[in-house]
């Protein structure tokens, strides 16, 4: 049986795409083309239109970045599903010092 590998989750290809895309995404949205959308002279709770979209932005930067960290580290995380005794080939005889006392030894394979 093959060892799991972290990259055949479904998932995982998707979310690091994701995290890639975000500085992307924080350049963009962050630019002065799109900020002087809301540079005009309206207000909202007594400030700026502008201060609450950057730093509406900034926070929600901030938590999408804090959740895909999580999501990432918890799927390369995941531990291994494949047995421990599965590493070894089948055709090899258990190691001595793991039979039982009076246990008979198995024949050893032809060579």
């Amino acid at each position: 049986m093959k060892s799991p590998d972290p990259d055949s989750d479904p998932d995982t290809p998707r979310l690091r795409d994701a995290v890639a895309l975000l500085p992307l995404l924080a350049v963009f949205v962050l630019m002065p083309p799109v900020i002087t959308l809301f540079a005009g002279g309206h207000l909202f709770g007594g400030m700026p239109l502008i201060v609450v979209y950057l730093f509406g932005v900034w926070l929600a930067l901030i938590v999408a970045a804090a959740l895909l960290a999580q999501r990432l580290a918890r799927s390369q995380a995941a531990p291994p599903a494949a047995p421990a005794a599965a590493s070894a080939p089948p055709s090899l005889p258990p190691p001595a010092s793991l039979l039982a006392p009076d246990e008979p030894r198995p024949a050893s394979p032809p060579r």
